[in-house]
């Protein structure tokens, strides 16, 4: 994406388009919104929150198909809206109201759709068709961030929680995915005190 975005240096169309589809596949990939939500997001739709480490989360107020429900997203979310945020003040010569929407065209109306955007960056980078020959669209982010918190050892229900779908949807799409890791391997086999007594015999089995 970064040399996406240095291509279009010089021409000043194609260079916010870029800024913004750029902006706009990171913060896809770290919330798990989909692309109805993310349309009609609005500054004033920026909030946080604390972790338990005192660390802030951004959150983001949305409404979609399943209603309006609160995303926690991931840490890096702050730099991404700030940088959308610092062009749009650029591009204003002011600081953006709270209402408009966070992506925006010039005009400051709803940018509807980036799928050709999209698609064009996925050609160019080569990565337009997964391994099974299927095309990857805008909604593949929502399925990157859903594997990506599964492999961090996220809880299910949280996880649909956030992503505004059910436990059952996860389950279908991602069940495998999320046993195996690291975490979850420790969490599904963990021990009390009167276990741990018998885990050195287990250690060294006779076929390792």
């Amino acid at each position: 994406m970064r040399k996406h975005l240095k291509e279009a240096i010089g021409n000043k169309a194609h260079y916010r388009d870029r800024v913004y589809l750029q902006q706009y596949v990171l913060i896809l990939a770290n919330s798990g919104i989909r692309a109805g939500e993310a349309r009609y997001l609005k500054w004033s739709d920026i909030s946080n929150t604390k972790t338990l480490s005192g660390d802030t989360r951004i959150v983001l107020f949305v409404e979609g198909k399943t209603g309006a429900r609160e995303v926690v997203c991931n840490e890096t979310m702050g730099r991404y809206l700030s940088r959308l945020y610092d062009f749009r003040k650029d591009e204003l010569e002011d600081i953006p109201d709270p209402s408009e929407y966070i992506f925006s065209h010039r005009n400051g109306r709803p940018i509807n759709s980036l799928r050709k955007s999209f698609n064009t960056l996925m050609d160019n980078s080569g990565l337009a068709y997964n391994n099974k020959g299927q095309r990857r669209v805008i909604y593949s982010l929502r399925h990157t961030y859903a594997t990506m918190r599964l492999q961090e050892g996220v809880s299910i229900f949280q996880l649909a929680s956030n992503m505004g779908t059910s436990v059952e949807m996860i389950e279908r799409y991602y069940g495998k995915k999320r046993t195996t890791t690291a975490k979850a391997a420790t969490e599904i086999t963990k021990m009390g005190a009167r276990d741990r007594s018998r885990k050195k015999a287990l250690d060294a089995l006779p076929w390792q």
